[in-house]
């Protein structure tokens, strides 16, 4: 393995929506009650006009550049516009009765449906504007398995509450297909791949978010099996990743009014050697300058490596062509930066397959000369080719206090 050649990627991007593999060893846990008040803010309720009366839903904010909202296609079908809210938070949890927003027609934000897969019961509703401090529910990039334990929040149309909370255990992810009467005398069929989950989930709970011990988005609620306890569809996140990178929703263009709000870190991020690259002596020694960076100069610089891809994406990863595998790396990167908050630097390494990755986020470019971040990839490249890793990574954390501007 020593003579594989290290792939190099800089990636300058705002802190938008990000995904994290499962098996991250450093990962902590949350409990239910911290994902629900991680995710919650970005849930929303969706209000669709229609001829024979108007129907409610779920949806989430994925996009924050973009204002995209994802629900089910069901929830919006044909129609060109919906009403969304956005919960009112307090103290940590959403203002939950619905006459509050009933009773407040101004909460409302008007939004587009741009994207429709029918096939899939997947919808894009693009807002007009999104309140300040809200963030984006990143896209997990390995999706749900068997066993796994998952949260999910919707707005049950018989309840006179809003933004409730189920928690479950996936079942199985598969392929099916289905039908869905949605009233008397009308049935759509669906193709997509789907988890499904001991929760009991409602109508009115559909289109809302399904997400992993991180907070990272692994399904869209479909609903739940009229006759089956405990059994419920959530269409998988690879089918929404599928329509993400669809050519009419690259299409969709960002507006100058809404800007990637990132929440700022209180501690300093932590330097994770999970490849076990560096001496011990040499992550202390970077911790410290790390947490100084972070102390005097409010400036994450975020290092992590990694043994190898997820096992679960093994096979894949290695039989992708050089394009697919440095967007799979790069989702990665973007991913570990967003999560942490991180505002500065993100360097990730990882071993099997060999690649590097250094993230200059963009409300800490200015504070570095053009270009610094390829010299910060260029010294770390030069130093594990010469293996001579643990002299690299010095030279970069110094490189960085020699160059920052105060």
């Amino acid at each position: 393995m020593a003579n594989l050649r290290w792939s190099m990627l800089v990636f300058f991007g705002l802190i938008l929506a990000q995904f994290v593999p499962a098996s991250l060893v450093f990962a902590q846990e949350a409990d239910g009650s911290k994902i629900y008040k991680k995710v919650v803010p970005s849930v929303v309720w969706i209000h669709s006009n229609r001829p024979r009366g108007y129907a409610t839903g779920t949806g989430t904010l994925i996009d924050l550049d973009r204002k995209l909202v994802l629900t089910n296609y069901h929830v919006v079908e044909e129609e060109p516009t919906a009403k969304l809210y956005f919960p009112t938070i307090s103290n940590g949890q959403p203002k939950a009765e619905k006459k509050y927003y009933k009773d407040r027609a101004s909460l409302a934000i008007s939004g587009r449906v741009v994207a429709r897969d029918k096939r899939a019961d997947l919808a894009l509703i693009q807002l007009e504007r999104v309140p300040e401090g809200i963030v984006a529910v990143p896209l997990s990039l390995t999706g749900a398995e068997p066993g796994q334990a998952v949260h999910s929040i919707g707005n049950t149309g018989k309840s006179d509450a809003l933004w409730g909370y189920l928690q479950g255990k996936v079942r199985t992810v598969a392929d099916k297909k289905w039908k869905a009467q949605l009233e008397p005398g009308r049935v759509l069929e669906f193709h997509a791949k789907v988890v499904e989950t001991d929760s009991a989930t409602n109508p009115g709970d559909s289109g809302g978010p399904l997400v992993n011990e991180k907070g990272e988005l692994v399904g869209v609620t479909q609903g739940g099996a009229l006759d089956a306890q405990l059994l419920s569809t959530f269409i998988d996140v690879s089918e929404v990743r599928r329509l993400m990178n669809s050519d009419d929703v690259k299409r969709i263009r960002g507006g100058s009014k809404v800007t990637a709000t990132v929440t700022k870190r209180t501690t300093a991020t932590t330097l994770s050697d999970a490849a076990k690259m560096f001496k011990e002596e040499t992550t202390k020694a970077a911790q410290t300058d790390i947490d100084d960076f972070f102390k005097t100069q409010k400036l994450d610089v975020l290092v992590e490596t990694f043994a190898a891809v997820p096992m679960k994406d093994a096979e894949k990863v290695k039989a992708m062509k050089s394009t697919e595998r440095i967007a799979y790396m790069k989702d990665w990167s973007k991913s570990r930066v967003a999560t942490e908050k991180a505002s500065g630097f993100g360097i990730l390494i990882c071993n099997d397959p060999k690649s590097l990755y250094v993230d200059l986020t963009e409300d800490a470019k200015a504070r570095f000369p053009d270009d610094f971040a390829i010299k910060v990839r260029d010294k770390l490249i030069d130093g594990l080719k010469k293996d001579k890793r643990d002299e690299s990574l010095t030279e970069v954390l110094k490189m960085i206090r020699d160059n920052i501007k105060k």
